[in-house]
């Protein structure tokens, strides 16, 4: 069996899935229980909190917990086949090998991220439902407020749609920046169409080389692999850190040839943005040829997956 079969692909699926559903319903019914008691814990230890504040903060844990979720998830793409006889079940399969790996893909990178998405509206709401039966006010005795966009908040409002607003607000929505002089900013447009276009593909390029880090981390480790892929993520996150403000830092002492009256200064700060752009630019082609290595790999591994490892990888060098 060379060629890909969707109908193969289905019964695969289905079978990771009934192997895997009563795991994945105990953790999604775990995550609804904690995601509401640690709602209403805040909400009965914070009494200086407002509607408005209340339901942005839920918003910003509820979805941390879910990046977190998602990473955690992702690095464990072949634990539910690290058990000898699941793994045996799991390659007598009659399916290909790339039709098993797009299964535990789909299965770890959507079917189980939705779910606990849903079990985080299911706690969210059963918080909601609270607030609502009991008429909560809150201690200062306030039931609403209104955020700077003139959206009205309760107790009882939900914390889905914020949720998706600080998740959107990721992503920018015009293409101008300001330049700031001597208190007065001037607004520049650059390429708007273009300028968002390549804000959208670099937001989108990390989300992709982060989720290919983690599932190679997933693929190769059969102990830590979440643990182990975070350092490396972070080391990276060091890496581009210091490399962005030490280059700042040098460009930044050419500054003062520049400064020659309002229009030098503008002009500077113009070549600074230039130069980011030509820096993301860098990065994200960077990016996109890890990416591609990464999940390269992370198939490689999984094709070489025998019923016997070592304790603590999917894949022994030396014996290839």
């Amino acid at each position: 069996m060379n060629s890909f079969s969707i109908n193969r692909f289905g019964k695969t699926l289905r079978w990771v899935v009934s192997v895997n559903y009563r795991k994945l319903l105990m953790w999604s019914i775990g995550v609804a229980m904690v995601v509401f008691a640690v709602e209403m814990i805040l909400l009965k230890t914070d009494q200086n909190s407002s509607p408005y504040s209340t339901v942005y903060g839920f918003s910003v844990l509820c979805l941390l917990l879910l990046g977190l979720a998602s990473l955690l998830l992702t690095s464990s793409i072949v634990s539910s086949i690290n058990e000898k006889r699941k793994r045996e079940a799991f390659l007598m399969l009659p399916s290909t090998n790339l039709e098993k790996y797009l299964s535990l893909l789909l299965y770890t990178t959507f079917i189980s991220i939705a779910c606990i998405f849903l079990a985080v509206v299911v706690g969210d709401s059963m918080r909601v439902l609270w607030a609502w039966v009991c008429g909560y006010t809150g201690e200062k005795g306030v039931t609403q407020t209104v955020n700077h966009a003139g959206e009205t908040f309760y107790w009882w409002s939900s914390t889905i749609p914020q949720i998706w607003h600080n998740l959107m607000s990721c992503f920018p929505s015009n293409g101008n920046f300001f330049i700031y002089n001597e208190g007065h900013s001037k607004q520049v447009e650059i390429c708007t169409n273009g300028y968002l276009i390549a804000r959208y593909a670099f937001v989108f390029t990390c989300v992709v080389w982060i989720h290919s880090l983690f599932l190679l981390g997933g693929t190769l480790l059969r102990k830590y692999a979440f643990v182990v892929s975070g350092v490396v993520f972070m080391f990276a996150m060091w890496l581009y850190a210091e490399a962005t403000i030490n280059f700042h830092l040098d460009l930044y002492e050419y500054r003062y040839y520049f400064e020659h009256g309002k229009e030098g200064f503008d002009y500077f700060e113009y070549a600074i943005r230039m130069v980011n752009s030509s820096i993301a630019g860098i990065v994200l082609v960077l990016l996109l040829a890890f990416s591609c290595f990464n999940y390269w790999a992370s198939y490689h591994i999984f094709k070489g997956f025998q019923l016997i490892s070592n304790k603590w990888t999917n894949y022994d060098i030396l014996k290839r």
